[in-house]
C-alpha cells in the first residue's frame, strides 16, 4: 500500500504552526509497512485542495488529510472530498445531537456553525471522535481510501489508532509488520547510534534512531510473511538493542518518563519532593502533568533566580523537609551568558532519603534547552538511585 499524507491549513503554509501530525503519521506508516510517496502542505483554497487531493489519489492507495474538519467557512477538506466524490452531503441529526452534548457538558451552547461537522457523504464512513467536536471520515473513492482526520493533535492521535488504524489494516495484505520503540536517558543519538553500530546498517529488522525531548528513541521494525517470524525477529533484534543498551533503557511502552517513574516511586512504596533553582520548575511540571503524580509528589518549589549560592544537596534536604516526603530531588542550574545568546554553566542534581548522591552535569545551550536538560539530568539522576532499591 503506498500513501500521501496531506496537511491543510494556511496557518501550516504562513510558518505558524509546526507539522508535528505529519511526522507521527509517517512513523506509523512506516511501523505497518505502508510506504509513504509524499507530505504535502495546502493552504485553506478549496480549487488547490481539490487538485492537490485529486493528484495524490492517482498515485496512492491511501490519502491521509489533516486539519480542515473544524466548522467555519475556511474548513474545506468535506468539500474537496464531496467534489472528488461527486456526492453532496447531509447533515446527520444524530451527529448534531452528539456535537450539541459535548457542548452542553461543559456549560455551552453549540453553535449552528458546528452542524457542518455532522455532514455525510454515502462513500464516506464517520470516524467517532471522543475527545472533540469533529468526526473524522474514511471515504472510498475509486480503489482508493481518503481517511480525514482533525489537525489537533489530541484529536487526531488517538481517532488515528482507534478508529482510522484499523480500517486500514484489515485492507493490509501480504508482509506482516511488527514494530518496537525503546527510549533511553543519559545518552546522546550519536552515542546510541555507535552502540548500535550494523544494526542501524542494515536493512531487515529495520533500526532507527530519533532524538526526542525525552530521550533517544530506538524504533525497531520487522518484517516477514507471517506473524510468528516477523514477531520472532522483532524479538531477537530489541533484546540485541536492549543488551548493546543496558540501562540506559527505561522503557519499551507507551508510558511517559514521568509516568515511568511516578510508577517506580509508587512501586517501592515512596514520596517524592522537588526543589530547583535556575531551572524553571520542569522537572517538577513534569511529574504534576501527569493525574497519577497526586499521591506520589508531596510538594514541588521552583526559583527563577539563577542562585549560585544554593547547592543541589541543599535544594533536596530542604525540599524533604518542607514536603515530608521519603525521596527528594534538588536541582540547582548556574549558568552564565556566553556568545551567540547562549549559556554555559553545570546542572547539578542531589538525591536525599535514598543513597545520598550529587551530580553534575556541564552544558552550553541555549536558556530553554538548559532547563529541559535540567529536567531530564534529574529523570535520570532519580532513575538509576531508584534501580538500585
Amino acid at each position: 500500500m503506498r500513501a500521501y499524507v496531506m496537511s491543510i491549513g494556511s496557518e501550516l503554509i504562513g510558518g505558524h504552526l509546526t507539522d508535528t501530525n505529519a511526522t507521527f503519521l509517517a512513523q506509523e506508516l512506516a511501523a505497518k509497512g505502508i510506504e509513504l510517496l509524499h507530505v504535502v502542505q495546502v493552504g485553506d483554497d478549496l480549487d488547490r485542495l481539490t487538485r492537490t487531493l485529486a493528484a495524490a489519489l492517482e498515485e496512492a492507495d491511501l490519502v491521509i488529510c489533516t486539519g480542515g474538519i473544524g466548522p467555519t467557512d475556511d474548513d474545506l477538506t468535506r468539500e474537496a472530498i464531496c467534489a472528488l466524490a461527486g456526492e453532496s452531503p447531509v447533515v446527520d441529526e444524530e451527529i448534531v445531537a452528539s456535537i450539541r452534548a459535548f457542548f452542553a457538558q461543559r456549560g455551552l451552547e453549540m453553535p449552528e456553525r458546528n452542524a457542518k461537522q455532522a455532514w455525510v457523504i454515502p462513500c464516506a464512513e464517520v470516524l467517532p471522535n471522543p475527545v472533540g467536536t469533529a468526526p473524522g471520515w474514511l471515504a472510498r473513492i475509486g480503489d482508493s481510501m481518503v481517511v480525514a482526520m482533525p489537525g489537533v493533535p489530541r484529536d487526531l492521535f488517538r481517532m488515528w489508532r482507534e478508529q482510522a488504524l484499523p480500517r486500514i489494516s484489515a485492507r493490509l495484505t501480504g508482509r506482516v509488520y511488527r514494530s518496537a520503540n525503546l527510549r533511553t536517558l543519559g545518552i546522546g543519538e550519536s552515542a546510541v547510534s555507535q552502540l548500535l553500530d550494523e544494526l542501524t546498517r542494515r536493512p531487515q529488522p529495520y533500526v532507527g534512531t530519533y532524538a526526542k525531548d525525552d530521550g533517544v528513541h530506538v524504533r525497531v521494525t520487522a518484517a516477514a510473511d507471517d506473524d510468528a517470524a516477523a514477531e520472532e525477529s522483532l524479538s531477537e533484534t530489541v533484546a540485541e538493542v536492549r543488551r548493546r543498551l543496558g540501562n540506559h533503557v527505561y522503557a519499551e511502552d507507551d508510558r511517559s518518563l514521568a509516568q515511568v517513574l511516578l510508577d517506580s516511586l509508587r512501586q517501592h512504596g515512596l514520596t517524592i519532593g522537588i526543589a530547583e533553582s535556575g531551572s524553571g520548575g520542569r522537572f517538577g511540571s513534569m511529574l504534576l502533568s501527569e493525574p497519577a503524580a497526586t499521591d506520589v509528589v508531596r510538594g514541588a518549589t521552583a526559583i527563577t533566580s539563577n542562585a549560585a549560592s544554593l547547592s543541589a544537596s541543599d535544594l533536596s534536604r530542604s525540599a524533604r523537609e518542607q514536603f515530608g516526603s521519603s525521596v527528594a530531588v534538588g536541582i540547582a542550574a548556574n549558568f552564565a551568558s556566553t556568545a551567540q545568546g547562549l549559556f554555559e554553566g553545570t546542572i547539578d542534581v542531589a538525591i536525599s532519603g535514598l543513597d545520598e548522591s550529587e551530580e553534575s552535569f556541564p552544558i552550553r545551550a541555549a536558556f530553554q534547552e538548559i532547563q529541559r536538560r535540567a529536567a531530564l539530568n534529574a529523570a535520570d539522576v532519580l532513575r538509576r538511585a531508584l534501580a538500585t532499591v
